[in-house]
């Protein structure tokens, strides 16, 4: 038996295997900018650009804000976004927590578990925006800019109550 032609299979296999499901975007433009909250930099908020009028191709740009409520925008993982009509939403969730109530809870369920001996259910998580919520949906936050070939830097989102 010769392992040429199974050598070349697997090469094939392997090539396309890393190279498939990848899409590369031309064209994308970098864009950037600072996100506030009440005059103050918003950290760890995730923003969102939108395309208005979505149609086929399109691509949302997304990126996250550092401690001086500065970002960048990435298109399915690489830099940029394309030139369009954005929407754009910002969202700063946190889970909500009541460490006296929630261990009341956890020892409730452990006497279930220990009489009835069962799993312990799962319990859904309360979330909590910091900011106002018409910020969460591109309907609602009334932001919007336009990305031309030439990209946007230093964009301001001031977010207010």
């Amino acid at each position: 038996m010769k392992k040429a032609p199974y050598l070349f299979l697997i090469f094939l296999i392997v090539f396309w295997g890393t190279s498939c499901g990848r899409v590369k975007l031309d064209g994308l433009v970098y864009v950037d900018g600072i996100v506030t909250y009440k005059d103050k930099p918003l950290e760890g908020a995730t923003v969102g650009f939108l395309p208005k009028n979505f149609k086929s191709g399109d691509r949302i740009g997304t990126g996250m804000t550092d401690k001086r409520g500065k970002f960048e925008l990435r298109t399915i993982g690489e830099l940029g976004v394309l030139p369009n009509e954005y929407s754009v939403i910002v969202i700063k969730n946190v889970e909500e927590t009541n460490d006296n109530r929630q261990s009341q809870i956890n020892d409730q369920l452990s006497n279930l578990q220990r009489d009835v001996g069962r799993a312990r259910p799962k319990l859904s998580k309360k979330i909590k925006s910091l900011i106002p919520s018409r910020y969460n949906s591109d309907k609602s936050s009334g932001l919007s800019f336009v990305v031309s070939e030439q990209g946007l830097n230093d964009i301001q989102i001031n977010l207010t109550d």
